[in-house]
This record gives structure tokens, sequence and C-alpha cells, in this order.
């Protein structure tokens, strides 16, 4: 199962170097024929820009949970729960 990922890899790696060494050397002999090459058209073009505007922002007051305060008992009677007794010899 190795041998076969590593065969993979090796091969996803050589065809990476092979398409940058390709599109480094890849060239026109006028100008006619990078017009119409889709690799040239794809290097050469930028990236159209979006605008944006900024949205209007409306601040909405939101009330919070305050729940009541828990007893001394009621917190006993947790800690009791959540914390080991000591071992036993």
């Amino acid at each position: 199962m190795r041998s076969k990922v590593k065969c993979v890899a090796l091969l996803c790696l050589a065809l990476t170097l092979w398409s940058s060494l390709a599109f480094a050397a890849h060239h026109h002999a006028n100008g006619v024929e990078s017009a119409k090459c889709a690799v040239c058209v794809a290097a050469h073009s930028a990236a159209p820009r979006t605008e944006v505007a900024p949205l209007k922002v409306t601040f909405v007051p939101v009330l919070t949970f305050l729940p009541e305060p828990i007893s001394a008992a009621q917190r006993v009677v947790a800690f009791a729960l959540s914390v080991r007794p000591p071992p036993a010899l």
C-alpha cells in the first residue's frame, strides 16, 4: 500500500514539474497565434475586480439572559457529585 502511495505522489510531482516547465517554455512565432492561445490569454489577463459598496449597518440592542443566582445548597450538591472520594485501602 505504501509503495502505491509513493508512486502516485511521484507521478503528481512529475506532472506538476512537467506542466510548469511546459508553461515557462511556451512561445509563439507571431502575435496572432498568441492572441488565440488559451494558455497565453489566461497568463496575461488580469483578474476582474469587483467593486463592493459598504453595507449600511443597523445596530440592534440584544437583551441578555441573566439567570437567578444558585443557592449554596445547590452548589454543595453539584460539587459533591463531581468530586471523587479518596481511595479506600
